[in-house]
């Protein structure tokens, strides 16, 4: 939500502007962005939002003995596909903030 004074400013453009937002939103839950390590042994796909949605594991890897190599391999995999769905959320953001009709007056989406 916007504070009110630049709800204020905003004025009819307030009421377009939350919609796109939303609809960012609902993007955003709708994406699956991926990462992974060990050259794609271990992959996790995370929402647009960074929630884990799931993790897939190469069954060569699934040796005892490997066990933490496995379990560092999943937390790398899982760091890179949050830091790409940061990304994404920063590109939507910037772009919603562009779109204000001041945006680029302000430095907004820069």
């Amino acid at each position: 939500m916007l504070p009110q004074g630049l709800q204020r400013l905003l004025g009819s453009q307030f009421a377009k502007l939350q919609e796109q937002a939303n609809q960012v939103l609902e993007e955003l839950k709708a994406m699956r962005i991926e990462g992974q390590a060990g050259g794609g042994a271990v992959r996790a796909v995370v929402s647009g939002m960074g929630e884990l949605q799931s993790v897939h594991i190469d069954p060569k890897l699934l040796n005892p003995e490997d066990a933490e190599i496995l379990q560092d391999l999943i937390v790398v995999a899982v760091r890179e596909a949050m830091r790409n769905a940061e990304a994404v959320q920063q590109q939507k953001m910037q772009s919603l903030l562009q779109s204000l009709p001041f945006g680029g007056f302000l430095g907004f989406g820069r």
